[in-house]
């Protein structure tokens, strides 16, 4: 895993591990929060969003993903 900072409102960081499908999001407010089975594409697209706060909240958030709040 990689660990990417970004330039968001709301999230401070992703650490993505593509075999697994693992991403890991990290918030300005502290959160750590592990998503399982996220294809590559969804990553890409997260990372490369203008603002990937409403595209997580919109895409990950909200889709079939299982979400654990890890702190």
């Amino acid at each position: 895993m990689s660990r990417v900072l970004l330039t968001s409102r709301e999230i401070a960081a992703v650490d993505y591990d593509a075999e697994s499908g693992r991403l890991e999001i990290e918030t300005r407010k502290g959160g750590l929060y592990e998503i399982i089975d996220v294809p590559a594409h969804v990553y890409e697209t997260l990372v490369a969003s203008e603002s990937p706060g409403t595209y997580y909240h919109l895409h990950i958030r909200k889709g079939d993903y299982k979400i654990t709040r890890l702190r």
